[in-house]
């Protein structure tokens, strides 16, 4: 057979195809330990066994996307069954999960299926978009196909804040709580003046002058430095200056907490 003619059979892209994708990570991901992570690829080998999964190499994240298929009710009690089972072995650490419904293409070759498609973007976005404290979020456009099936393991809630201005809900799960648990000791747990005026300085480097007014409306919002930091990172649109703002953040509330 050509070359030609084997890449044909080799790797077929289907039509495009609407379908539940979800992006996870956790919350305060920049204090994460070793341990931490190894019960996160515990996590990780769970949902492989749900859908496709795309992770950021070395972070703990990773975004599932479900085959049109399934049932999603069903896969969501599976997914809440691993997500807790981590967050029992890795407290007070939470997840935190973006569910959206949107628009993929399914990619067939030999021996594999997988997933492409602004669906999984689009998630992924929404997710760094998401309030810090971990949990399950919904997009706008979740939700509505939510309301078209019935029998579904959540209920949604409204939301306030930013959250809701871009349309999000928290999905409430029966027997789990939506509020995070209080922290616990040995990890600097409140931003202090001295922890501030650091990540202005070091803010700034990544974003500009901007920094300081964007530190100051995050305090007012909340002083929990597992809520400040990631909603700082956010605000830096490169990936790997954003990597490298949350190790600076570790490295520094690391030293702090000894």
């Amino acid at each position: 057979m050509e070359k030609e003619d084997w890449d044909a059979v080799s790797s077929q892209v289907s039509a495009p195809v609407s379908t539940t994708v979800i992006a996870f990570d956790i919350a305060g991901a920049y204090i994460v330990d070793a341990a931490a992570s190894a019960s996160f690829e515990g996590f990780v080998a769970a949902a492989r066994a749900l859908g496709f999964v795309t992770q950021e190499t070395g972070k703990p994240n990773l975004t599932l996307t479900l085959a049109p298929e399934l049932v999603v009710g069903d896969i969501l009690n599976r997914v809440v069954a691993a997500v807790s089972a981590f967050e029992a072995a890795a407290a007070p650490l939470r997840i935190r999960a973006m569910v959206h419904y949107g628009v993929v293409f399914r990619t067939e070759s030999v021996g594999e299926l997988s997933y492409v498609g602004s669906a999984i973007r689009s998630t992924q976005s929404a997710l760094r978009r998401a309030p810090a404290a971990g949990g399950f979020v919904a997009t706008q456009d979740f939700a509505a196909y939510a309301a078209k099936l019935s029998d579904l393991p959540f209920r949604l809630q409204a939301m306030s804040g930013a959250a809701a201005a871009d349309g999000m809900s928290q999905m409430a799960f029966s027997g789990r709580t939506v509020a995070p648990p209080p922290a616990a000791g040995g990890r600097l747990q409140s931003a202090d003046a001295a922890f501030v005026a650091f990540v202005k300085r070091r803010l700034a480097e990544d974003i500009g002058p901007f920094a300081s007014a964007l530190v100051d409306r995050a305090v007012r919002s909340s002083t929990a430095v597992e809520q400040l930091v990631p909603a700082l990172s956010r605000e830096i649109d490169d990936a790997a200056a954003r990597a490298r703002f949350e190790e600076d953040m570790l490295r520094y509330i690391s030293s702090q907490a000894r």
